[in-house]
Parts: C-alpha cells; structure tokens; sequence
C-alpha cells in the first residue's frame, strides 16, 4: 500500500475510533441519550421546539420567541426530522459533534508528532468533558461548538508553528470566516475566542509590517463571514423577519438580557475574577486539568515557541471574558471553556508514547475505568433512576393527546419538554417565558396572560416550586379546570407540575 493509501487507513481508523468511543461514552453521559427517560433540560427543549417549529413553517422570533440564533435551530431542526418525539437525533448529533472534536485532537496531535498517543489520550480527555459540572444536562450551544473550538485551535497552532502566519493561508482564513459565521449566528457571546485568535493574528502580522498579507486576512475572513450570514439575512428578509431577527436576536440579548448596571471596568473584572473561581472550584476535575494543561504549555519545548507561550493565556483569558462580560453565571456557560482540555490531552499523549505498555492493553483498562468514571462522577447520571411513567411529560402527554389536535400552553417557564414529549406544535409566539424581567421585557408574560385569557389553547400547565400551595395566573381558575398534578425534580430541585384544560362554553 502506497503512502497515501496508508494515510487514508489511518484517517478512517481515527474517525471510526472517535466515533465508537463518544457514542458509548455520551450513551452514558448525556440526557438525550436513548439510556435516558428524557432530556428535561428546558433549554434544550425549547431549541427542539424552535427548531421543529421552523420545519412546520414557523419563522424563528417572528413565530416563536426564543433567544438564540437561527443556525442553533437549524441543527436541532435536524434532530427533530431524526427522531420528532425525542432527543435520539440530537444524541446522534452529539456523537457527530465529539467525534470532529476527537479528530482535530488528533490533527493537533500530529503537528508535534504526539500523535502515537491518541488513542489512550481519548478516554482521558471525555472523562474530563462528560464529567464537568457544567456539562448539563446535554445539547448545550456551548457542547455544539466544540468541533468549531477544535478546528480554529487547530488552525491557530498550524500558524503559530514555524510562522505559518507569515505565508498566504487563503483557504484557512476563509474557514475561519465560516467559522465565525456558524458561532455568531448560534450564540455571539462564544465569539471570545475568535475575537482573541483575530487580534493575536493582527499583532503578529503588524510587528513583522505585513500590511498585504493582513488585508488578505480580513477579506478571506469576510468572505467566510458573508458565507453564512448572506443566506441567513436573505431568508429572513423573503420573510419579513428581518426585524424580528435583529431585535430578539441581538437587542434584546445584548441591551436587555444582562440586566447589569453599568459598573467600571475595575469593578467588573473583580467580579469576573470571582466568577472564574467559583467555576474552576465546582468543576474541580477539569480545573486540575486545565492548570497541568498549562504547565505543560509552558514547559514542553514542542508547544508554542517560547515566544509564543503567552498566546495560550490569552486565548483563554478572550475566551472567558466575553463568555461572562454580562456577568450572569448559569451552570452551563463555563462549558465554553471546556476545549482547552486538549492541552491536558497532548500531555497524556506524549506520555502514551514513552510507555512500556502496548497501546491496546492500556485501552482495555482505560475505556471501562473511565466509562465508569463517568458514571460515578457524571453530573446527569442521577436523572438514570427515572422511567418514563415517573415523569410529568409523559403523564400529561397521555392525557393531551386523547384530544383531536390538542394546543398546549407551558405557563411563566422555559419549555420543559412537554411540546416534545406530546408532539404538539405551539400555536403561540410566546410558547414560553424566557429569563427577562417583568420590568425589562413585559411582553412575554403578558402576551401568555392573554392567551390565559381569552382561553387560545386546550391546555395549559404551570410549574411551582413544591411547597408552594396557590397557583396566582390571572384568569387560570375562571377560564380552565385542573386535571393532574405531579411532583417531579429538575436538576436536583424539586417542582410540582399541574395539567388544566380549557373549560367549554356553556
């Protein structure tokens, strides 16, 4: 075989790898995975019920209100078409997603020749992603962007090695611009990154008086960037949705959203310091991770030239500060973080390869220790113990759907998942509440209140919390009669559910 052919092997051996290794380890570490009753992440939901919305012809925030952007519903739209009444598709579209991730792990690899190393490297590296506190749940933007993360790293590395930089890279930019593209229409904030690899990019092409080749850049970036948002700003302009697009989308994420008073910029970055910490101490495992990462930076000889190491801190510090710079702190957001667990990769990588053991041998330890791993010290793992029966979407789904056509209205909350379990299609812009202030964003509620009102939908269901003994929605009593209620816990709280239904005119 021939050295291309040989190339080629290798290649699809990598990938096939990848990808059996994210299926068994998201089968257990994700909630869309069919191991799972159901995802109840109420994010998650709402993005498969913007993105099934828009494959019925529902345009995005003109037709549904939902706050992320246009290719994040276009992805679980996909899902949707996969599996209409489950998060199997968007388990299959993680697999996707991890198995890029893995692959440009193990490009980046191969730039030093740590490559040999890949295979035991894997497991390691899941057991850090899976197990990160803020891995919730599953399905996250912040999860979907991890194959973009990779590529850019990738790319960044490539250039940053032997100056590569200083040479055209036409094609690699243009990819870049796509990139940034597919990450600003998905959720902007997660831009931190690109933000900081552009302005390292324009340091080094200034400091070496690289005017043309930096022109070059720019446009290669813009043509990727018009790539993906010409078709987008096209489409939404056929549907009279341009505004809708811009003021959810963008206005209200970016004036609105925060809720932040303005506050110096010493002031900020005290609390952003503060932000850090409390993050690296609930993700205790990858802040390890993270800290011999960088001391591997810093010390390998291989890795960024010693004039370079600094660019590694400054990614990150792009990366986090624009991730938080509104200063809300979910859970979830810290997951943009996560890639740079591919530093902690190539240190296990490179130690691989001076190992006495074979490959193979240390892989039949690793892969079940580590799937093990997850399952002790996975943040989903607890939601294992429910079935189908236990759980309030499924219960009301059976009630609902004796119904011809059954509407539904998910009261004063994100969706939690009874759109999907039920497979109705909001009738409603306002399908759910999202997280803006009454006072910041009166619309939302008011706009449920009077679908309340004027009695829009057959059924209606509210969550409280489970010591709360008084349903207070306006018209809710007068207008509908209840039918079930459940108690259910959501990510280690416990909630009551209530199921109404539509009183008939007498």
């Amino acid at each position: 075989m021939n050295e291309v052919g040989v190339m080629k092997q290798e290649k699809r051996k990598i990938i096939i790898y990848s990808l059996l290794l994210s299926a068994l380890f998201l089968w257990i570490g994700t909630k869309s995975s069919p191991l799972f009753a159901m995802n109840d992440w109420v994010d998650a939901n709402a993005f498969f019920t913007m993105g099934k919305g828009w494959i019925h012809g529902l345009i995005p925030f003109r037709d549904l209100f939902e706050q992320k952007g246009p290719i994040l519903y276009l992805i679980y739209g996909v899902g949707y078409l996969l599996s209409p009444k489950s998060f199997l598709g968007i388990y299959l579209i993680e697999i996707v997603s991890m198995t890029f991730f893995l692959y440009y792990f193990y490009k980046i690899l191969k730039l030093y020749q740590y490559e040999k190393g890949f295979y035991v490297a894997c497991p390691f590296i899941l057991a850090v992603l899976l197990t990160m506190t803020s891995f919730v749940h599953g399905g996250s933007v912040e999860e979907l962007t991890l194959p973009l993360f990779a590529v850019s790293l990738y790319h960044f590395l490539f250039l940053v090695k032997d100056k590569q930089y200083l040479k055209s890279n036409r094609k690699l930019y243009y990819v870049e611009g796509i990139i940034v593209g597919l990450v600003l229409w998905m959720k902007f904030i997660l831009l931190g990154f690109w933000i900081g690899f552009v302005f390292l990019l324009f340091l080094f092409l200034v400091k070496k008086k690289k005017g043309k080749l930096l022109l070059e850049v720019i446009l290669c970036y813009l043509l990727g960037l018009l790539t993906v948002t010409l078709p987008i700003l096209i489409y939404f302009g056929m549907h009279h949705a341009l505004y809708d697009l811009w003021h959810t989308y963008f206005y209200l994420n970016i004036f609105l959203y925060p809720g932040q008073k303005a506050i110096s910029f010493f002031a900020r970055m005290k609390q952003l310091v503060e932000i850090f910490k409390e993050n690296i101490k609930t993700n205790a495992i990858y802040g390890f991770s993270l800290a011999v990462g960088a001391y591997f930076v810093l010390r390998d000889k291989v890795i960024f030239k010693k004039s370079y190491k600094l660019t590694f801190f400054v990614l990150i510090f792009f990366t986090f500060f624009f991730n938080y710079i509104g200063l809300k702190n979910y859970r979830y957001y810290f997951y943009v973080m996560a890639p740079f667990v591919i530093f902690f990769g190539l240190l296990i990588s490179k130690l691989a390869t001076k190992t006495i053991f074979p490959t193979r041998y240390l892989l039949v330890l690793a892969i079940p220790i580590f799937w093990v791993f997850i399952y002790v010290f996975g943040p989903n793992t607890y939601f294992l113990k429910y079935k189908k029966e236990d759980l309030a979407q499924f219960r009301f789904a059976k009630i609902m759907n004796q119904e011809p056509n059954p509407t539904l209205l998910y009261y004063g909350k994100i969706d939690a998942g009874f759109y999907t379990i039920a497979d109705i299609l909001p009738t409603e812009k306002y399908f759910e509440k999202v997280n803006l202030d009454y006072a910041i964003y009166p619309e939302n509620k008011d706009a449920q209140n009077e679908a309340i009102l004027k009695k829009k939908t057959k059924f209606v269901i509210i969550r409280m919390g489970a010591g709360q003994k008084h349903v207070s929605v306006p018209h809710l009593d007068e207008n509908y009669q209840f039918l079930e209620k459940v108690y259910q816990e959501y990510d280690h709280k416990q909630y009551q559910y209530l199921l109404y239904k539509v009183k008939e005119d007498v």
